[in-house]
């Protein structure tokens, strides 16, 4: 339990430290509109951070229960530079030390190791640096704008917004099922990215390294250029975004062999709202392995925030999984024929807003998930598991200094947590 307490403890201080600096958050991520911005002559510097205290508790033969915090912490600065906007970003979690090793219980998650063996039915910690990364843009034309992404890590051209920064997302702490099918690839190594934007498109080219993170969360790794990644982004109307991408991943999974080619397709919607915001994702991804096997993992999520202090939230998934995997919690040996099953969740939850700090965000809030499964599961997670979780949250933002506009109350953002 120290662990949860810990990363509590640290971003409430912060909160606290920075209080007379900090937006009132109905807005989960004030550095979506920072970046926004043009820039200025001098530095401009937010910051920006969230942590729930999680008590989760996952049902069935196949579950576990475990108080854990899931948590980030970002900071972002920029500055007129070479004629154009020069961004540099960080963002960092302590999730490494408020979350076990093997990971938080997640019923049918699957990804990533611990002591050399795949996690099946754990969610992984995040890495302690997320990213590290310099964006250097500016105008090549009247509605055209040229960018350069450098990151030793950070998150290449590919997949929806990382479930972590989706306004979608902002109120579930679980990660998505399917999140190895779409987003995964938000902490990746040496990034290099190059786009051109318009008013309503982007367009963005990558290469990395595609290998995930190891066991060690605290550390950089790196790696040859030996991925690529094309993402397209259309912005149709106000609110609504949808993004087509690809990428070749070369041997990114630690314990299985081969490589992956994934595709994802995905829609946001948000918009601002009396009291609140409507927030929706659909997003659905496909990983087609080096031996002709398919993946597909699809999502609908939504968070709906209302009368100021209220947000209803919600999550269903479809995921592919190995009947083998979930049966004997390992890696399915290369003499077993594969057997797809398809795996169904539905989640529902609900969050109230308190005032305890001045300018924090911090309430409180539970959720429960529901499954659909093939029968010959039940031997293994019962015929009608139920998970459900109960949490604190809170969330601060703010600036150091040299914001001398633009940066009033906000409504929402185009970021999550």
């Amino acid at each position: 339990m120290g662990r949860w307490i810990l990363a509590f403890a640290l971003a409430a201080s912060a909160a606290v430290l920075r209080g007379q600096e900090a937006e009132a958050l109905s807005n989960p991520d004030p550095m979506a509109e920072m970046e926004a911005m043009e820039a200025m002559p001098h530095w401009m510097t937010m910051y920006h951070g969230y942590a729930f205290l999680t008590g989760d508790f996952q049902g069935g033969p196949s579950g576990d229960n475990q108080f854990e915090s899931q948590n980030h912490f970002m900071l972002f600065a920029m500055r007129e530079w070479l004629g154009g906007k020069l961004s540099l970003l960080g963002t960092f979690s302590l999730e490494p030390a408020t979350i076990p090793p093997a990971g938080s219980p997640q019923l049918f998650q699957r990804g990533e190791t611990y002591n050399g063996v795949l996690l099946i039915d754990r969610q992984h910690p995040h890495d302690f640096f997320v990213e590290l990364a310099a964006a250097w843009e500016r105008s090549a034309a009247r509605d055209l704008r040229l960018r350069l992404y450098l990151a030793p890590v950070g998150e290449p051209a590919l997949g929806p917004t990382p479930y972590v920064h989706r306004l979608s997302a902002s109120e579930n702490p679980m990660s998505p099922l399917s999140h190895h099918n779409q987003d995964a690839t938000h902490i990746t190594y040496d990034v290099i990215t190059l786009g051109a934007s318009s008013s309503w498109a982007t367009l963005e080219g990558s290469v990395f390294h595609g290998a995930e993170p190891d066991e060690n969360r605290w550390n950089i790794q790196a790696g040859p250029l030996d991925s690529y990644s094309g993402r397209l982004t259309i912005r149709p109307a106000r609110g609504l975004s949808m993004q087509v991408s690809a990428g070749h991943l070369e041997h990114p999974e630690a314990v299985e062999e081969g490589n992956q080619t994934r595709a994802t397709a995905s829609a946001t919607y948000e918009n601002a709202t009396p009291g609140g915001f409507v927030a929706i994702t659909a997003a659905t991804g496909r990983n087609r392995l080096t031996d002709g096997q398919v993946e597909w993992g699809s999502l609908l999520e939504w968070t709906w925030k209302f009368a100021g202090c209220n947000f209803l939230w919600g999550r269903v998934e479809a995921v592919d999984r190995d009947t083998y995997e979930l049966t004997y919690k390992l890696q399915r040996p290369e003499d077993v024929p594969p057997q797809r099953t398809r795996v169904y969740s539905g989640s529902i939850g609900y969050t109230r807003d308190f005032i305890v700090w001045p300018r924090v965000e911090t309430g409180l809030g539970g959720g429960v998930t529901f499954y659909g499964f093939d029968s010959r599961l039940d031997p293994v997670y019962g015929k009608t598991p139920v998970s459900w979780l109960l949490f604190g949250r809170i969330r601060f933002g703010g600036h150091f200094g040299g914001m001398d506009h633009g940066m009033g109350d906000h409504g929402m953002s185009h970021e999550g947590h």
